[in-house]
């Protein structure tokens, strides 16, 4: 099982804690070693020098059926002329539990502001889109055609910045939840009407992720209660 996950070509995502803070960020494998996984970048920006030697990492490994994932040392990083992490050879490859991040689907109020590889935003001020559906790790976006200037296109690992309003829920999240946090595109949908994205939170605090998860338990205690609660959801 392990060989098959871990070979070249396989994308995966690096989950690091600095500052109490989380950041996330994907790479493809570019060398499967004895001891080691070289690794490049394919988020944009410089997240090299998040990935020091001697940091700790948590490895995520997505494929059609599940998610997996191990924990690391980053065993050597560098920055130029081309950017790779190596990382030591796991242990041990477990498959992720999923009530950890379980996904709930509800429309939701966020602005969105698309950042440049250099980081720089490429609007003056964000765009108002709706969220269709979050966890712990991610949230699901709709972009109106008529939002974007014409021309501008989402690209597949391009890093955005997001400011999502939770509505209330229970009486452990009477007021909502706001929260702020940089997110990578990991898809890209489109109809006549609007542009679907699929984000994962790369740049995020710890308490809030757990804020996140814990509005999630709350919204589906609600659903539950009024008999609207889709397990297949």
């Amino acid at each position: 099982m392990e060989q098959n996950l871990l070979r070249r070509g396989q994308k995966v995502i690096l989950e690091t804690i600095q500052d109490d803070r989380i950041w996330r960020h994907t790479f493809v494998i570019d060398l499967v070693l004895p001891h080691q996984l070289l690794l490049t970048p394919l988020t944009e920006g410089d997240i090299v020098p998040l990935y020091e030697p001697e940091n700790n990492v948590r490895v995520y490994i997505p494929t059609p059926v599940r998610v997996y994932q191990f924990e690391s040392k980053v065993v050597q990083s560098q920055r130029q002329p081309s950017p790779y992490i190596a990382i030591a050879s796991p242990e041990r490859i477990a498959p992720v539990q999923r009530r950890h991040f379980f996904r709930v689907r509800t429309l939701l109020s966020v602005q969105l502001l698309p950042l440049s590889s250099s980081g720089e935003p490429y609007f003056e001020q964000p765009i108002e889109v709706y969220g269709t559906d979050i966890n712990g790790g991610g949230i699901g976006l709709r972009v109106g055609l008529r939002k974007l200037p014409r021309g501008f296109q989402f690209q597949r690992h391009q890093r955005v910045r997001l400011t999502v309003s939770l509505p209330p829920v229970e009486k452990a999240f009477p007021n909502g939840l706001t929260f702020e946090a940089v997110g990578e595109i990991v898809w890209v949908r489109r109809d006549r009407y609007a542009i679907h994205l699929g984000t994962a939170f790369t740049s995020i605090e710890r308490k809030v992720q757990e804020q996140i998860v814990s509005w999630c338990f709350a919204y589906q205690r609600r659903l539950i209660r009024f008999g609207l609660w889709d397990n297949g959801g």
